[in-house]
């Protein structure tokens, strides 16, 4: 009886299991080193993102305020002062009830706006009025400057020395810094500062 004959098949030589454990050693390393770098991209991109928010408001903000009736806002200011014997005036949306803004609306939608689905209400945007040039309230807001002030802002005005040259001025222009904190941290915040000028010498 003939002898069947089988064909022969050559085993092929696969992958060892140190060489699978080691392929997939490598592409997780990969794929944790990108998420990694993702992760990072979106942190950055949300950090920019809230701080341009915060600028564009302060930067309105303050476009606003110089449009008021500037004798106005000096008496207001002027009466604050003298009441409450503090360096500054504090305004923010709970004072858009104040005869100083003739429409309410707009000073609300530009002191507490909503964007992005984050409302920016009084404990995020800040106005603080300052006496223009003059000194005795220029010590009295460095020796002890608003809580509110960002770190970058308190160290400005400590270094920042004033010379009372024109008491005039005074009576024509007023300091101003607009504060935004667009996050939960003490440094997640921008500020402006501005001059704001009696119409008569603008």
């Amino acid at each position: 009886m003939a002898q069947e004959k089988f064909p022969i098949i050559s085993r092929a030589n696969g992958f060892t299991l140190l060489e699978v454990l080691l392929s997939i050693t490598i592409l997780s390393t990969v794929a944790i080193g990108m998420f990694y770098f993702f992760a990072n991209a979106m942190k950055y991109t949300t950090y920019n993102q809230g701080k341009t928010v915060a600028i564009n408001i302060a930067r309105g903000v303050l476009a606003y305020m110089e449009r008021l009736d500037f004798t106005a806002l000096k008496q207001y200011v002027d009466g604050e002062l003298h009441d409450s014997n503090m360096p500054f005036v504090k305004l923010n949306a709970s004072s858009c009830n104040l005869p100083l803004f003739e429409e309410k609306q707009v000073c609300e939608a530009l002191l507490r706006p909503t964007i992005n689905n984050v409302t920016y209400d009084e404990t995020r945007i800040h106005v603080f009025l300052v006496p223009y040039n003059d000194t005795e309230a220029w010590d009295k807001l460095q020796t002890a400057p608003p809580e509110e002030f960002p770190a970058s802002l308190k160290k400005k005005i400590l270094n920042e020395n004033i010379a009372n040259f024109d008491t005039d001025l005074q009576n024509y222009l007023l300091k101003i810094y607009v504060i935004v904190h667009w996050g939960d941290r003490d440094d997640e915040s921008e500020w402006v500062e501005g001059v704001i000028a009696n119409e008569t010498i603008r």
